[in-house]
């Protein structure tokens, strides 16, 4: 009689903060943090892959393992970026802070790809136009930028102090639409004033 075969046993799931994945992790970050810096420098064409490497100190078989192609280092940007902006300029129930802020960011080159530099729109329409990933990546970051400044929205209308006539979230698409006409008439050159412009947004939605 054959004795028992011994049943194999499973690989343990790694668990996120053995020194291992904790290691992927800070890489992966350290890849999607050079990228972002490079994107702000030199526009987000320019950067080839082997420079982004370079910047983070790893290779590009470093690089494939966390991302598949330039694409998704570019979706994990966005993301990063959005996750940024939208905990600083949404976390405020005053939609007038809200616009002021968005308006001063864009005027100064911080959105959408944050700190002093950013993106040229006409690069991140390019991507956007050029990769399906990339563009639903970024309609989910919009999306996402309308709930949330409907959520405040409604808070001032509760409160009397935006008209109600308007609904919220019209409301919310129209400042965002606000924001992204902004971006590209300040890469044509258009000068503009954030404050005249949020006050003027702001007019419009309040009462009376």
């Amino acid at each position: 009689m054959s004795a028992p075969r011994k049943r194999a046993r499973r690989p343990r799931p790694q668990r996120p903060d053995t020194p291992r994945a904790q290691k992927k992790v800070e890489t992966k970050q350290a890849l999607v943090e050079a990228a972002m810096a490079l994107f702000r420098e030199e526009g987000l064409e320019t950067p080839s892959l082997d420079a982004i490497c370079a910047r983070a100190g790893f290779t590009r078989g470093a690089f494939y393992v966390h991302f598949k192609d330039r694409d998704e280092l570019v979706e994990a940007v966005m993301s990063e970026t959005g996750r940024l902006l939208l905990g600083e300029l949404l976390e405020v129930e005053d939609v007038g802070t809200v616009v002021s802020r968005f308006l001063a960011l864009v005027q100064g080159g911080r959105y959408p790809l944050s700190k002093p530099g950013g993106v040229p729109p006409s690069q991140l329409w390019a991507a956007c136009a050029r990769s399906p990933r990339v563009r639903a990546r970024y309609l989910e970051l919009a999306t996402e930028s309308i709930r949330r400044l409907e959520r405040t929205i409604d808070k001032g209308q509760q409160g009397g102090l935006l008209r109600k006539d308007l609904p919220a979230e019209d409301a919310a698409t129209l400042l965002l639409l606000l924001v992204v006409g902004a971006q590209q008439l300040l890469e044509l050159g258009l000068p503009m004033v954030p404050g005249r412009l949020a006050g003027a947004a702001l007019k419009l939605l309040t009462r009376g």
